[in-house]
């Protein structure tokens, strides 16, 4: 959000819940079916997708960096125990200890991998498709925001030529899930009707 003010960008972020209310069922259903139903993966990606079309945009996700064609790529870092740290923090009133935050977050980061390499072919372990990486372990948001502005400003004059070699597989792979279109995921003015297309799964 800092550097979206700072540099008059939108931020786009569309996630399982931006989903749930789009096609009309509760993202606690999408969550428990998500673990054996592709289909929602394969959703919410195309809309953002979509979405990172526009002109002016920050697309903030796990797989955004291999989801669209971007002028700067940035992976934000933070070890294994700072991120449970946070989280136990910002969910202190739930009565969890830090032991299983820490083990829940390394559950979920495994899963998450291994559902990237199912779906894509993409292991988020490797971090060659990013432009700069920052630790943010010792950083205020705002220090990271500047070095973020800082590295867009520069990536701007200096017209980095970094085509996404993985977005041309996903859309097709995304498209054969969904049968749909594949030219809806590169020309936005075709319209999509994810309730529709959710329908079509046997939603």
């Amino acid at each position: 959000m800092n550097v979206g003010r700072t540099l008059g960008l939108k931020v786009v972020n569309y996630t399982f819940r931006d989903l749930a209310a789009d096609i009309g069922i509760s993202f606690e259903e999408i969550h428990e079916r998500s673990q054996q139903n592709r289909t929602f993966d394969y959703l919410t990606d195309l809309n953002q997708i979509r979405l990172s079309l526009q002109p002016k945009v920050i697309v903030g996700s796990r797989l955004a960096a291999w989801l669209v064609n971007a002028d700067l790529r940035v992976w934000l870092q933070a070890s294994l125990e700072e991120r449970a740290k946070r989280i136990f923090r910002r969910e202190v009133d739930k009565g969890l200890t830090y032991e299983s935050v820490l083990y829940r977050t390394l559950q979920r980061d495994e899963q998450n991998r291994k559902r990237y390499l199912q779906l894509y072919g993409i292991d988020s372990n490797d971090r060659s498709d990013f432009d700069i990486i920052i630790n943010t372990e010792k950083l205020t948001a705002e220090q990271v925001s500047s070095l973020i502005v800082a590295a867009a400003q520069w990536a701007s004059q200096n017209q980095l030529d970094r085509k996404n070699l993985h977005l041309e597989r996903i859309r097709h792979i995304i498209s054969d899930s969904l049968n749909i279109d594949p030219a809806v995921l590169g020309d936005p003015a075709l319209s999509v009707d994810l309730r529709a297309i959710y329908k079509g799964q046997g939603g």
